[in-house]
Parts: structure tokens; C-alpha cells; sequence
């Protein structure tokens, strides 16, 4: 006969477990897990937490994740991965309405090596200048350490598969590649994830991978960056009418605007034009928009999404879907 008292502390315990839920709690990065044939490596999650963005606020999930995250259920709201959602050491982070379920950390008390990299390099820009980096990164590059100057990702700093580059006053330490380990299968193909400088332009990732989703890829298969774009103009006619929005937002709307008519005009645009307000999000001394928007191209008019947080005179993240 089952012990009734053994079995009485069981449920409790089971029901406690269930009725736990981490304190609420940002920075993206994007780690991959060990290869399973790292000695002992449990492929599970050391746990689950639910983080969810209500009235379109962003959210923060205090947790420890060995920065290893990875959303295993919606619950609702779009969560695209950099935008609605991200994560660092210490905690994950929702907005725009997201609602998830996420998985972190590894299982068994064992964390994700942080020295796996195939090297690391100092990338500086001196005298706010571009600077270029020459490296082979297998297309996973993470600062690992700011040495001066703002460092945003798709701003100040971002990669290909062959160089890491900076600008605007950002110097910092990145590790690159893989060490003793190949890419995963998942990744080899893409492309630049944090943007480029085109004509003097920083062009955001999702724009790019928009333009070379129907262009050539490279004999090994990354995107070829040479069939990204049409030819470089000026910035693109922007068609923007905001009086609908609140006065106190309308500088930083305008300048984000203003930002992506330069990126369209950067990749071969000629207009863009703002359709509809998604949602309008005040937070940390500036504003978060996401828009619809249709961008003119020589070979035809493109619709895409663009989400932006600035200032009215800084752009703090900037990309399109």
C-alpha cells in the first residue's frame, strides 16, 4: 500500500512547482547550444517561464538563462525573435505585445561555454570613422567587451561572414566563429544579421535579407551581398503624413522616417511611403514604432514592416520585416 503521507507531500510539492513563476524581468544575443557530443551535455532546458507584454509594454523576466533561450510556445501577440523578444545572462525580455512561453539555460547545472569561440579581435572606430575587420566569423559574432563609445548592434557595429565592422565612436572586443565545431545547419545560410554600410548608410539586416531573398547565394551557400541591392541613390521621396499621432512623438517618428527613406535610397529605392500604424510605444526617453510601409523599387513596389526606437535626434534600433 502507497504511504498516504509520502504521497500527500508528492502532490503538494508537484503543485507548488507548478504555481511558481520566476520574478519578472534585456540585450539580445544569439548563442547556440553546445554540439551533443560535448561531454556530458543534457540537450534539456534547466527550465520554462512564461514572459508576457501587456498593452503592447515591454517586460522583463529576471532569469538566469546561461544565455540560452529559445521560445517554445506563443501565447499571443506576434514574438519575432530581436524585435518582440530577446534575452541576455540574466533575463528575458517581451514588447509589442508578445506573450510567450520560452525555455532557457541547460539541464543538469550545466552552463554554455562562453570561450567556444574560434578567437575574438578588438574592432575599433577611431574619430567616429567606419572601420572594417577582416575575419572569417562563420556568421556568429557576439561583443564580448565595449572598450568606449555606444555599440549597438546594426548601428555602430555588425558583421558578415568574412569582416565585423564599426562606426560612430564604437570600439569593443567580439568573438567570432566556432571553435572545434561546425555552424549549425540552421545558420549557414543567413547572411549579414546586424547590417552593412552601403554608401555611407547603415542598411538594417531585415531590409537586406528582404532584397536578397530572391537574389543568388554563394557557392557555400550565404546570401551574396553584391545581389542585395539595386544601385545606391540618394535618400528616398519619403510620403509620411503623422498628424494623427501625438505631438510629443511626431520628431522621433520623423526621424525614424527619415532613416529608412535613407536605407531604401541606399539599397536602389525611390519612395517610400507610410501606410498604417501598427502600434506607438513611449519608454526610456524615447518612442517605439512600428509601421507598415511600401518602398519603391525599380523592379516594383515592396510592402514591408519597420520597427524603430528613437529619440529625436538618436536612432537607437531601426529594422524591417
Amino acid at each position: 500500500m502507497r504511504n498516504p503521507v509520502v504521497t500527500a507531500v508528492t502532490a503538494a510539492s508537484l503543485i507548488a512547482s507548478q504555481m511558481t513563476v520566476p520574478v519578472f524581468a534585456q540585450a539580445t544575443t544569439y548563442p547556440y547550444p553546445p554540439p551533443p557530443t560535448q561531454p556530458g551535455y543534457d540537450p534539456g532546458y534547466a527550465g520554462t517561464i512564461r514572459c508576457e507584454s501587456y498593452g503592447n509594454r515591454q517586460q522583463r523576466c529576471t532569469v538566469r538563462t546561461d544565455n540560452r533561450v529559445d521560445l517554445t510556445r506563443v501565447i499571443g501577440g506576434r514574438c519575432s525573435k530581436g524585435r518582440d523578444w530577446g534575452f541576455d545572462a540574466n533575463q528575458i525580455w517581451v514588447s509589442g505585445g508578445c506573450r510567450a512561453e520560452f525555455g532557457y539555460g541547460y539541464a543538469g547545472g550545466g552552463g554554455y561555454p562562453g570561450n567556444d569561440f574560434a578567437g575574438t579581435l578588438n574592432c575599433e572606430s577611431w574619430q567616429y570613422r567606419y572601420e572594417q575587420c577582416s575575419v572569417r566569423t562563420d556568421n556568429r559574432v557576439e561583443l564580448t567587451r565595449k572598450i568606449a563609445g555606444k555599440c549597438n548592434a546594426g548601428r555602430q557595429w555588425g558583421y558578415t561572414n568574412d569582416y565585423i565592422w564599426v562606426d560612430k565612436g564604437c570600439r569593443a572586443q567580439f568573438g567570432y566563429g566556432y571553435r572545434n565545431t561546425r555552424p549549425p545547419e540552421k545558420d549557414k545560410d543567413k547572411g549579414p544579421s546586424t547590417g552593412l554600410i552601403i554608401g555611407g548608410i547603415v542598411v538594417a539586416g531585415g531590409l537586406l535579407a528582404l532584397l536578397a531573398s530572391k537574389n543568388k547565394k554563394k557557392a557555400d551557400g550565404t546570401a551574396d551581398e553584391s545581389q542585395m541591392t539595386h544601385p545606391a541613390r540618394g535618400p528616398a521621396t519619403l510620403s509620411a503624413n503623422l498628424s494623427g499621432l501625438p505631438s510629443a512623438a511626431r520628431p522621433s517618428v520623423q526621424n525614424c522616417m527619415n532613416d529608412a527613406a535613407r536605407q531604401i535610397g541606399a539599397t536602389g529605392g525611390t519612395k517610400l511611403s507610410y501606410d498604417k500604424l501598427v502600434s506607438l510605444e513611449q519608454g526610456n526617453g524615447g518612442w517605439r514604432i512600428r509601421a507598415t510601409m511600401t518602398a519603391t523599387y525599380p523592379d516594383g513596389a515592396k510592402q514591408v514592416e519597420m520597427y524603430c526606437r528613437a529619440t529625436p535626434s538618436d536612432i537607437i534600433q531601426l529594422d524591417f520585416t
